[in-house]
């Protein structure tokens, strides 16, 4: 039996539909002694890790948890020092929310800067964020700038015409601006949503180190407010 994957309206409310069951995510790695990008089925509420490499050593964090309305970066960890264990709230490098949602692709960016270049070399574009633009199949509608893009990086973009010759040598940009998308591209769906939690530093202890884990989603979770 498999719980719903919630709408993005109860994902981060304090309150959740029934769903009659709890479901567990759980797994081991080994670390790179590097933050690392944990990929879940759904929206975790609890995860707790286990660094099994370390757990019988002195002065190491040890294991630890983290619940969802944790602010970002947090968990609690209990380290060994070489006579006793001690607890800490770590608040930079424990565990961060790193969702890539679902929905259309933005028709509409804000144009942030043009940089203008010699002929036969087009002029690159930027914006807030290409995500959803395809390199040759995206095209756009700007003022001077109308074509199809060749995406570059998750902000810009170099700019054909129609007929796939370069645009350029467009004067000096200023300000001001917005990309457009427009025939083919309009309505394009990002894929499904990602629901991933990053692992920083404090969790994933050295390399080699080995790390097991444990994800939850409840039934329901509630912030019950004072008591």
């Amino acid at each position: 039996m498999t719980a719903t994957v919630y709408n993005s309206n109860l994902l981060y409310a304090g309150t959740r539909e029934f769903s009659q069951v709890t479901n567990t995510f759980g797994g081991y790695l080994q670390s790179a002694g590097a933050a690392y990008n944990l990929v879940l089925p759904w929206q975790a509420d609890k995860l707790e890790w286990y660094n099994y490499t370390k757990f019988g050593t002195d002065t190491n964090n040890l294991q630890g948890v983290w619940f969802r309305n944790f602010p970002s970066g947090n968990g609690l960890i209990i380290n060994r020092g070489t006579t006793t264990l001690t607890s800490t709230l770590e608040a930079t490098n424990g565990v961060t929310i790193n969702n890539t949602p679902s929905g259309f692709v933005a028709e509409q960016q804000a144009i942030t800067g043009v940089s203008t270049t010699a002929a036969g070399i087009p002029c690159i574009i930027t914006v807030p964020s290409t995500a959803g633009w395809v390199s040759g199949s995206t095209r756009i509608i700007i003022t001077q700038l109308n074509g199809a893009v060749n995406v570059l990086s998750s902000t810009t973009a170099s700019l054909y015409d129609v007929y796939g010759v370069p645009v350029n040598n467009l004067g000096t940009y200023t300000s001001g601006g917005q990309a457009t998308l427009e025939g083919p591209s309009l309505g394009i769906v990002n894929s499904q949503p990602v629901y991933a939690l990053t692992l920083g530093t404090a969790v994933m202890g050295n390399n080699n180190d080995i790390i097991y884990f444990v994800a939850s989603k409840f039934n329901s979770y509630f912030n019950i407010g004072v008591a």
